[in-house]
């Protein structure tokens, strides 16, 4: 009887847990992207400088990657926060978008790994236009560290 009683308490929490504002949403997931966008700001120190010149592309793709590594650990730990059933059709293409950049970080990544930096910056300007389409999407959650800020990547 007190297992019963215990799991019951549990699913309780659990459903009171996913029934989130949006306010509670955005200052949930601004605790989770605060540090990984400072990381990612020093993951990616220089990396403007280093594209620059070819003996330095190694380092730009490994900078990079770490940027990509960052970005998609912050999607997988946001993805898993409940999303205010109000907002869910606007935050399922928010994620859509987030996906789509982290995409581009990996291809960036493989081209300067390759040493086609015109194709890594081709690849630069759509990740930085679908970034600015993420914030659009989300402009009315007054996002903060989970909106993208270019100048998080060292551009």
């Amino acid at each position: 009887m007190i297992t019963a009683a215990a799991v019951l308490s549990t699913v309780a929490l659990a459903t009171a847990e996913e029934i989130l504002t949006r306010d509670e949403y955005v200052k949930r997931l601004e605790a989770m992207c605060k540090p990984r966008a400072e990381a990612t700001r020093r993951a990616m120190k220089g990396v403007r400088t280093d594209v620059r010149y070819p003996k330095r592309l190694q380092i730009a793709a490994d900078k990079f990657g770490k940027g990509a590594e960052i970005f998609a650990g912050t999607i997988e730990k946001i993805g898993r926060v409940p999303r205010p059933a109000a907002d869910a059709a606007k935050l399922k293409e928010w994620f859509v978008y987030l996906n789509r950049q982290e995409d581009y970080l990996q291809e960036i990544t493989e081209q300067l790994r390759m040493g086609h930096t015109i194709k890594a910056q081709r690849l630069t300007s759509r990740f930085i236009h679908n970034g600015n389409l993420a914030n659009n999407v989300t402009l009315s959650f007054g996002f903060d560290w989970c909106s993208f800020k270019f100048s998080r990547y060292g551009f």
